[in-house]
């Protein structure tokens, strides 16, 4: 295999690709009299047929040589020196694991974030999920990594072995490569690491590094997040399909494209000797980068994006946040369905220059929070590392008083530019981009915007691998877009003030202007002049740049009212019409055939050949996930690991109780030293260094466990509502907080003795009766047909009919009688369009679902979990498609199979109706 060459010290034309998980965007750049560029994008490659990225890379280099008339491919690589960055994989995607969710949970998230990791779900002891929902949300991800943390070093070693344990169960694999190991790295409590590896190295790379919270007051996050970074490269950008072919073209190392990203500012911030803000903003995520002296920080907001997360950045900041930065003329119930539309239809473009102007909006707001997460995690580093290697005190949210109330808002100081990247920043005017970014971070002082011109960023920061001074100099001259310079003064906390600028350009013009409180002024000033003033102008410099833009004078105060309407455009051009999906592509006639499983191995009631109805028992798990207690026997007793053994009284499969003689050794002349259990439990097995394991004791025959809880926190029962941290229903872990009393001397508090569920509360005696829970998940057919492949954990089941896609949809798989009517217990009722006083009636009349062509998304914000409901159009007062409407309503009085299961990220899943044969 040819191996590459080294990269040219002056080149007049190179090559560089950013290969993504759905395009590659290939850059030509040449010399000519000054540096220019040629800009294409193929589909990447990575999945079937194709499985070689390379393949969709070769095509954007054809489009190029089409453009430029330059060879750029001979014997099929690239022909002119060439360099890449990649994030084929859909980026750093993590699962992360904690025992308490918001403490050591907190911590792992803000190490996946700060080291640029999306989080898809966050994994605790005490999330409110059993332990089998805990396995069944974990088998439906696709994460690269696993971090696996919990405990403080002084704790039991116990929870964290547990979520090992959860891990092995789920059967998590890499998404890239389902063979391959999948890394976890532990940064739990250091005590626990041998048991943590023993249980995961079988199938997992696992990957110990220090506690990230070693202590309850003290966190210590680079190892965790320098082992992600080393791990990333080495066990998951190589997994992508044709990722060592394209190792031996390129002229330098592949590197991640946000790495790269950062790799850019790291070396424009050593020039400028100031502090870079950087957003990047996509369709799922944003990114934000601040680079201050060559050192890059950067965050994830893995929820907060333009199209598959637009509805997440509207229900976390609320639609007021967002129609405060919209023109009249939209209310609250229209914005919630435009928001629906994008979130249902991700890759459609705005069609209206109201869609576009909304777009703008929900972007601002996702800047916002997304900065806020964004400072947030950078104090949690100024806590690991302490504020005299990051300083970090200028960028704090603020407290600003207004005439109405005090709030929390988010105001900007000590950055000196701001760049904006991504498509919302980099397609939409330069006006638009600079009227985000400033309601967005509501900057106070003088700061210069920019945006990135062709999302190059990427691209430079890996040519600065090989040619830095390169890489610089094309990042000013091509790479970004000068905006200009906004001037933002303030007189006090909240307020804002006038500015009368006055001053000399350096093209030899004078100017002269007043602006007033609460205004935002534009000011002609063209890229590459410079407004000087007199000092004391209220600015701690002199000198302003101009830019597309020119100067921007904002003297709203802090929190902004409304928009910076001086800065949209007067004419708004949609870019495309949506994209809707054609009744073609969501109805499918024929064979069916659909896995009915459960999570893990459990019994099976039905064999191959077997007709099954919808509510045919297909499988069953009943099962206690028991915790694993780690006795250390030998130690205690003082003698060799290998002799333990020798010295138990209670051997293997033995139930012993807490106090209990497990283990003795015999003195001549003294009494014997013993070992007496810590735990209730059964003995399971010895494992290596002289430790006994014991599984928690089972509870048996379901009996009611009655906590004296009144008692205890040291109240009369009548009183105890007050101290409550439960509620009947309520599932519990074992030492959860069932009451508290919190005086200011000592807190009393009363745990549940085992994990059940709260089955009532006695105020009378002041009693918490607990159930002990056994998990027990059932599976039935639902598709009524012929059961094949019987498997141990269930089988598939044939039949035929129509399979119908919806758009959105919400609840789990029901079945019933399907009417245009009114429907009644266990019906799912047809109607053309539908709202919200629909949910009431059919609650009331114990309905299975309800299908429908549109309604307001606004009615469906707290989803109803004891409904079914499918959309198949899209949100607001839209009407069924007629043909479908008159495919479905053909089919009143027989059987509706309805799932709204709704994924529109990590593997699309649309909900789905079902009408067999």
């Amino acid at each position: 295999m040819k191996q590459r060459e080294g990269f040219p010290s002056d080149p007049t034309e190179f090559c560089i690709s950013d290969v993504g998980s759905t395009t590659t965007k290939t850059i030509l750049f040449r010399k000519e009299a000054g540096w220019r560029f040629h800009r294409r994008e193929a589909a990447t490659t990575v999945e079937k047929p194709y499985e070689d990225v390379t393949v969709g890379l070769l095509r954007a280099l054809e489009a190029l040589e089409t453009d430029s008339g330059l060879p750029l491919i001979r014997d099929g690589r690239p022909a002119v020196p060439y360099l890449s960055t990649s994030s084929a994989g859909g980026g750093l995607a993590m699962v992360v694991t904690g025992l308490v969710r918001d403490i050591t949970a907190v911590s792992a998230d803000r190490v996946a974030m700060g080291a640029g990791a999306l989080v898809l779900d966050v994994i605790a002891m005490d999330d409110g999920r059993t332990p089998y929902q805990k396995i069944e949300a974990l088998k439906q991800l696709r994460p690269d990594m696993v971090l696996l943390a919990g405990g403080f070093d002084s704790d039991a070693v116990t929870g964290p072995v547990f979520l090992a344990e959860l891990i092995v169960e789920s059967g998590l694999h890499p998404k890239l490569n389902p063979d391959a190991k999948l890394p976890v790295i532990y940064a739990g409590n250091i005590n626990a690491t041998d048991y943590t590896r023993r249980t995961l190295s079988d199938r997992y790379h696992f990957h110990p590094v220090p506690n990230i919270r070693p202590r309850g007051n003290e966190e210590n996050l680079e190892p965790a997040r320098g082992a992600i970074h080393d791990l990333f490269m080495d066990h998951v950008m190589s997994q992508a399909p044709g990722y060592e072919q394209l190792k031996t073209w390129v002229r330098s190392p592949i590197r991640p494209t946000p790495a790269a990203f950062g790799a850019i500012l790291e070396l424009v911030s050593r020039k400028l000797g100031g502090r870079i803000l950087a957003i990047d903003i996509g369709g799922a995520t944003t990114d934000i980068f601040t680079a201050q002296d060559g050192r890059v920080f950067r965050t994830v907001s893995a929820n907060l994006g333009m199209s598959y997360s637009i509805r997440n950045v509207a229900e976390t900041a609320g639609a007021d946040a967002i129609l405060t930065l919209l023109g009249p003329g939209i209310g609250e119930e229209e914005l919630w369905d435009r928001i629906g539309k994008k979130h249902v239809n991700p890759t459609a473009l705005p069609a209206t220059p109201h869609d576009v102007e909304l777009e703008w909006a929900t972007a601002t707001i996702a800047i916002r929070e997304a900065v806020r997460a964004h400072l947030e995690v950078m104090r949690g580093i100024e806590m690991s590392l302490g504020k005299a290697e990051l300083e970090i005190s200028k960028l704090a949210t603020r407290r600003v008083e207004t005439h109405e109330e005090t709030n929390d808002t988010l105001s900007i100081e000590g950055y000196d530019l701001m760049i904006g990247s991504g498509g919302i920043l980099s397609h939409s005017p330069r006006e638009a981009a600079a009227m985000m970014m400033i309601d967005a971070l509501q900057p106070r002082g003088a700061v210069e915007l920019a945006v990135d011109s062709a999302f190059m960023f990427p691209h430079l920061g890996v040519l600065g691998d090989v040619n830095p001074e390169l890489a610089c100099e094309l990042f000013f001259d091509i790479g970004i877009v000068r905006l200009g310079t906004l001037l933002a003064p303030t007189d006090g906390p909240g307020r804002s003030a006038n500015l009368n600028l006055v001053g000399d350009t350096s093209s030899g013009a004078r100017l002269e202007e007043s602006i007033p409180q609460g205004n935002v002024r534009v000011i002609p000033l063209a890229e590459g002049d410079c407004l000087r003033v007199a000092p004391g102008s209220g600015f701690d410099r002199s000198e302003f740049r101009g830019g597309e833009c020119g100067l921007i004078v904002d003297t709203r105060p802090r929190p902004i009212g409304e928009r910076a309407a001086a800065l949209i455009p007067r004419e708004i051009t949609p870019l495309s019409s949506p994209t809707l999906t054609s009744e073609n592509d969501r109805v499918k006639l024929g064979p069916i055939r659909l896995p009915r499983e459960l999570a893990i191995p459990g019994q099976v009631f039905v064999k191959q050949g077997d007709r099954v109805s919808p509510n045919t028992l297909v499988a069953r798990s009943i099962r206690e996930f028991l915790r694993p207690f780690f006795l250390t026997v030998a130690q205690a007793l003082g003698v060799e690991p290998d002799d333990a053994p020798g010295f138990m009284v209670k051997k293997i499969g033995d139930e012993i109780e807490q106090g209990e003689i497990i283990a003795k050794k015999p003195r001549r002349r003294f009494i014997p030293k013993v070992y007496r259990s810590p735990v209730d439990g059964r003995i399971e097995k010895f494992i290596p260094g002289g430790i006994v394991v014991v599984r928690e004791k089972p509870e048996l025959a379901r009996e009611f466990v009655t906590v004296d809880a009144a008692k205890k926190i040291g109240v009369k029962p009548k009183h105890l509502r007050a101290y409550l941290k439960c509620e009947p229903g309520q599932e519990v872990d074992r030492g959860q907080w069932l009451a508290a009393n919190m005086p200011p001397t000592e807190a009393n508090v009363c745990k549940s003795p085992i994990r059940g569920r709260v089955n009532r509360i006695d105020l009378d005696f002041g009693m918490v009766i607990v159930e002990p829970l056994y998990e027990q998940l059932d599976v039935q057919a639902w598709l009524p047909g012929i059961v094949d492949d019987v498997t141990e954990k269930g089988c598939a089941v044939t039949s035929s009919g129509a399979v119908i896609q919806g758009i959105w949809g919400t609840g789990g798989e029901r079945y019933g009688t399907l009417v245009t009517g009114n429907a009644q217990g266990g019906e799912i009722e047809l109607r053309q369009s539908a709202s919200t006083e629909d949910f009431g009636r059919l609650r009331e009349a114990g309905a299975a679902g309800l299908i429908t062509g549109g309604m307001h998304l606004s009615a469906l914000l707290d989803e109803p979990r004891d409904l079914t409901i499918i959309v198949t159009e899209e949100f607001g007062a839209t009407r069924m498609e007629s043909g479908l409407y008159d495919l479905l309503a053909a089919s009143e009085g027989r059987l509706c199979l309805a799932d709204g299961t709704t994924q529109l990220r990590v593997g699309v899943k649309r909900p789905t109706i079902i009408l067999p044969d």
